[in-house]
């Protein structure tokens, strides 16, 4: 039996509950949880009466022999001790007890100090040899310990290795990815790699990507041999399932209903995290359900009506792939990789950038998927600063490399990262009537790498706005490999 827990970030309806993803393994019915909350183990109180949330049973499949489900989780919602304080929770369900430390999200960017925002991608557990990210996480020093973190997609593959993720039902098929989630979600149990340190080092929030599916998912992939005998909307079903009740927690009635898109409000950043995958169609129109888009505009109107009350807010914004990359054409994006911009509805994110834009208001972009990572920036018209920043940090892990030959050529000239892609250069343009001219310029902080990867952004007050840096740490144990890159800080200004 297994019991573990993650912090979640805050609904900016009720910034004072702490939510709570819980999951337990290995019991059937399990009873109600019971907490007590604190800053320290010896001083705890008992919380109640509750309930706090309710118990689903995970959609993977796995039962007693009287056909109970034995997985479960759910999302509990308690009071906060306060923003940004170290929270001791005591979570007891039946037999098991286990206490779990963390800190608070904060409710604001601090006055002297930077808020941190650890941002990754792309994990394939496989190749963590000797949990490599776990030990990465650990290791950070205190002045970039996260307060808050985003996952940007692929926080599993499920149809890699090719051959050996080939099922011949649909229910081997919920098996091998239920397996595949439990892994990463509860390694540190299993002494295996895997997330679970990184899902519980900070408040963290999720969005999809291709790999929660299949590759360039929801399009047919000749690789992926058992879509010629599976129903695919059965096999994406169950993919959704396991991705809401492991990513997001809690479930609905509706599998299609699951939430598209999440806010965090931590003053002045307005973070938005958009769902652009789970509810693609394969006509290269919708990369996201109306619920999705109307959170897109009525994101993009707070944070208007914010500077006109003269409380201005820094835009962030989040979804699984790049804006700044040219999109395939029309052979490329059905059968290897499309991309946000190969799709109709992109148009309204492309739109509403520009919107924020034209009322002087500076915008984050937050992104995964390429297996390279780079941060370059956008200005626009006149004003003194750019306006729209590109951060990609990816992978955690990479996936099993294609060439041989690259990987030798590599070694020998004694790349840090053999076989590793090399970042590509941005559009020269991006937007509506090529509104932003995107900087290649090292004065304007252009900055990429490659390599395994996670990243933590510094946001701190400056200037009547916010001072960007990235500090990017390779996922590694090599000794050449330990020293922090960081960008020059990025003046995130309003006009």
């Amino acid at each position: 039996m297994i019991l573990i827990a993650r912090p979640l970030l805050s609904s900016p309806q009720a910034p004072d509950i702490l939510r709570l993803w819980v999951g337990v393994f290995g019991v059937a019915n399990p009873a109600p949880p019971a907490f007590a909350s604190g800053s320290k183990p010896d001083a705890l109180k008992t919380l109640g009466p509750g309930p706090f949330g309710q118990w689903f049973a995970i959609r993977d499949g796995v039962t007693n022999g009287s056909g109970q489900a034995l997985n479960h989780q759910g999302i509990f919602k308690l009071p906060r001790i306060g923003p940004g304080e170290s929270h001791v929770i005591r979570i007891t369900t039946g037999a098991l007890s286990k206490d779990f430390t963390f800190i608070s999200q904060p409710d604001q960017v601090p006055l002297s100090t930077p808020l941190n925002l650890l941002l990754g991608s792309c994990y394939y557990q496989p190749n963590d040899d000797g949990g490599l990210l776990t030990s990465r996480v650990r290791r950070l020093p205190t002045q970039y310990r996260p307060h808050l973190s985003l996952l940007a997609g692929d926080q599993v593959y499920l149809d890699v290795p090719v051959v050996g993720s080939w099922r011949l039902t649909l229910d081997a098929i919920r098996q091998m990815i239920g397996d595949k989630y439990f892994t990463n979600w509860c390694s540190d149990h299993l002494h295996v790699s895997g997330l679970q340190t990184l899902l519980q080092t900070a408040p963290t929030a999720c969005i999809p990507d291709d790999h929660e599916f299949w590759n360039n998912y929801p399009l047919f992939q000749a690789q992926v041999i058992p879509q010629l005998w599976i129903n695919n909307g059965q096999w994406s079903a169950t993919a959704m399932a396991l991705y809401e009740d492991y990513q997001l927690g809690d479930q609905h009635p509706q599998i299609l209903d699951m939430d598209s898109f999440q806010r965090i409000e931590i003053d002045p950043l307005s973070i938005l995290m958009l769902d652009t995958r789970s509810r693609r169609d394969d006509k290269f129109d919708q990369l996201m359900p109306p619920a999705a888009e109307a959170e897109l505009a009525r994101w993009g109107e707070d944070l208007i009506k914010a500077k006109q009350n003269n409380t201005p807010k820094v835009g962030v914004l989040s979804a699984g792939q790049p804006l700044f990359t040219d999109p395939p054409g029309v052979i490329g994006r059905r059968f290897i990789d499309g991309d946000l911009a190969n799709y109709r509805q992109f148009e309204k994110i492309e739109a509403q950038l520009v919107n924020l834009a034209s009322h002087g208001i500076p915008v984050v972009f937050l992104t995964g998927d390429v297996h390279w990572s780079r941060v370059c920036v956008a200005r626009y018209g006149t004003f003194p600063t750019p306006m729209l920043f590109e951060v990609i940090c990816s992978p955690s892990t990479l996936i099993p490399r294609d060439s041989l030959r690259d990987i030798a050529w590599d070694t020998l000239r004694g790349e840090a990262w053999p076989g590793y892609p090399d970042p590509l250069e941005p559009l020269p343009k991006f937007g509506r009537n090529n509104s932003f001219k995107i900087s290649k310029s090292e004065d304007d902080g252009y900055f990429s790498c490659k390599g395994n990867q996670i990243s933590v952004l510094q946001f701190k007050r400056a200037g009547g706005g916010l001072d960007m840096t990235v500090n990017f740490f390779d996922v590694s144990d090599e000794p050449r490999l330990q020293k922090t890159k960081s960008t020059q800080p990025y003046k995130l200004r309003f006009y």
